[in-house]
């Protein structure tokens, strides 16, 4: 078997998944002839057809299946290599774009990123706070904090920490309401719960559980809203402990409430790993986040 050329093989993709040499011609900003001179290149160096040719078109014969699934897996190691090298290994300039819950981006990232720009002036964070989570293979970002661990196997993934959860309420609201003594005195008290989206997870359900349904007077899936309105002296809501126990004015209480945790994982596409602006925005993530 002579030498297989990379070159034969994009054309021979081209060809094979559009169907016809003319539309691969096209695809490749090509001609039809130059399309079929590579194929049979490809032909000969492999000893097999992989096409049939008629009218309309081309059929693939049944020793190209395999062909065409190797040089699908090579065209993508060919565009994971493209996106390695499209960071810039010289100079930390460029965007990095990040997804992660809106309560760690408001109250955790964002008062430290004067910090980050003074260290690397040339960066640019683009943040992406919707509850959606964002698909790292589809490149809707480059970076993600989760409360899950991911599953996907393109990606790498690290634990950071164990977000605790805690019933809150203000100074203020306990000065004029009796503060809780156990789990059934909160049905007496006036309630902050997650919206319709977050309305599912465990600590949510917890808290209605042991709320009166009269007393549930603000929903919300915004972790920034139902922390300013517990601030505000509305009423007793679930918070992660990070973000509660850094304002002074709240005030926990029954401490010892059964309310599920969530793990905290930062992760980002194996392809960027050697990205040098995602790798500094990841260790910058992990000193601030990490435990």
């Amino acid at each position: 078997m002579n030498n297989v050329n990379w070159d034969d093989l994009r054309y021979f993709l081209a060809a094979a998944e559009s169907g016809s040499l003319s539309a691969a011609a096209k695809q490749l900003h090509s001609n039809q002839p130059t399309v079929g001179r590579h194929i049979d290149a490809l032909e000969a160096a492999l000893g097999v057809r992989l096409f049939q040719r008629h009218k309309k078109g081309l059929t693939l014969t049944h020793e190209c299946a395999w062909v065409l699934e190797q040089a699908q897996l090579m065209q993508s190691g060919v565009q994971s290599i493209q996106r390695m090298v499209e960071g810039d290994f010289q100079q930390l300039r460029g965007s990095v774009r990040l997804a992660l819950p809106e309560g760690l981006c408001n109250e955790v990232l964002i008062p430290q990123l004067d910090a980050f720009y003074r260290q690397y002036p040339n960066l640019r964070l683009m943040l992406n706070v919707s509850s959606r989570t964002a698909n790292l293979t589809r490149g809707e970002a480059d970076i993600a904090v989760r409360l899950f661990r991911p599953k996907d196997a393109d990606l790498v993934a690290r634990q950071l920490a164990r977000m605790e959860m805690g019933l809150y309420a203000s100074r203020e609201y306990l000065q004029t309401h009796d503060r809780p003594e156990n789990e059934s005195d909160l049905l007496r008290h006036r309630i902050i719960s997650y919206g319709d989206e977050l309305a599912g997870l465990p600590e949510n359900i917890w808290l209605l559980d042991h709320a009166a349904p009269d007393n549930r007077i603000l929903q919300s899936d915004s972790t920034s809203s139902r922390l300013r309105a517990t601030l505000s002296g509305l009423g007793i809501s679930i918070q992660p402990c990070i973000l509660a126990d850094a304002n002074p004015s709240l005030i926990r209480i029954l401490e010892h409430a059964p309310l599920p945790g969530h793990e905290v994982w930062i992760t980002y596409h194996r392809d960027l790993r050697h990205i040098l602006r995602v790798r500094v925005t990841v260790d910058f993530l992990i000193s601030l986040l990490g435990t």
